[in-house]
């Protein structure tokens, strides 16, 4: 009998990037334990503790409003670092007032400075064209003008252009995708307008290191002449775990809305997300945000019954379309 679903995380032969062995493990939790390696992460822990002795800002810290950053902007306090801390503007991702001013609140708290970053400039011509074409494909999807099997081989086809230095005009079934690109690029211009090499980000996720070791550090360099700066994984670089999150917002008397303990999909915060989730689910019977959880499985810092949990629960109605939401934002 055919194994459908990983043993350890929540990754299922639906997605055709996903392939389970014998044993019922996936190719992505087998990967990890294969290149993970502790003492690498030691080193890098080590590395970005020097990065502190630097006069004025020496990095900086992305929040969102949510469980994970919040903890995380504690953890960069406990390092020793002087953090500016930040949130990206893109128009979709929910930032509203009642958030911004729960953030200000927090960081005037811990007497950290805070600013909101539109990045709508960071927008370039190509990712205009891909957000077009992911429209297209949700409308196509809405009134039955695509099959299940086109619209999931968009979505297996799309995985092979994760990398930021792919510049590919696609219809991305996964619009993070897209503004995965962007961030990066505005990580980058940002820090570097600020002389600033460190961004701590609250994703607890690996890149891979030129030996193929999985590491908490991705080095930004478009080019050899330019400043490097390094975004920061820093709950996978402190192998954080979910309930430690908890305990630093417990003891930091947060805000109910942050301290809310269950797990949320992209769709929570995310109005974009949220107006695909529902329709790919129902397009490639697997959840959009099953490979994020997954890896959170994968490396600890969740379980699977909270991963599983998030995608049959979190159901988030949106109010409009995929084309409605971004030519709201004015991006097509």
């Amino acid at each position: 009998m055919k194994i459908k679903e990983c043993q350890w995380c929540i990754n299922n032969i639906h997605n055709k990037s996903i392939t389970i062995d014998k044993n019922g493990i996936c190719n992505v939790c087998k990967d990890y334990h294969r290149n993970f390696d502790k003492e690498l992460l030691k080193d890098e822990l080590d590395f970005i503790k020097k990065q502190k002795y630097k006069d004025g800002y020496n990095c900086m810290v992305g929040l969102s409003g949510g469980k994970d950053s919040t903890a995380m902007l504690h953890s960069v306090l406990d390092l020793g670092f002087r953090p500016l801390a930040f949130s990206f503007q893109i128009g979709y991702n929910n930032l509203t007032q009642s958030i911004i001013k729960n953030i200000e609140s927090f960081t005037k708290k811990l007497q950290v400075d805070y600013e909101v970053i539109d990045i709508f400039n960071y927008i370039n011509a190509t990712d205009r064209a891909c957000f077009a074409g992911t429209a297209d494909i949700y409308d196509r999807a809405m009134t039955q003008q695509i099959s299940k099997e086109e619209f999931r081989q968009i979505y297996f086809e799309g995985r092979q252009f994760y990398s930021t230095k792919q510049n590919v005009i696609f219809p991305f079934v996964r619009p993070c995708q897209i503004c995965r690109k962007i961030t990066i690029r505005a990580y980058y211009s940002e820090a570097v307008k600020r002389n600033i090499k460190i961004v701590f980000v609250g994703i607890n996720e690996w890149a891979s290191n030129k030996n193929g070791r999985y590491s908490a550090i991705r080095r930004l360099q478009p080019q050899s002449d330019l400043p490097e700066v390094f975004i920061v994984h820093l709950p996978y670089l402190l192998q954080r775990r979910y309930s430690e999150v908890i305990k630093i917002l417990e003891s930091l008397s947060c805000d109910e809305n942050v301290l809310e303990t269950s797990v949320k999909t992209g769709g929570h915060s995310c109005i974009l997300a949220r107006a695909c989730e529902d329709i790919a689910f129902n397009m490639l019977g697997f959840h959009l945000d099953s490979t994020r959880l997954s890896r959170e499985v994968t490396v600890g810092f969740i379980d699977k019954e909270t991963a599983l949990q998030a995608i049959t629960s979190g159901k988030y109605n949106s109010e409009k379309t995929v084309r409605e939401v971004l030519i709201g934002c004015h991006i097509i």
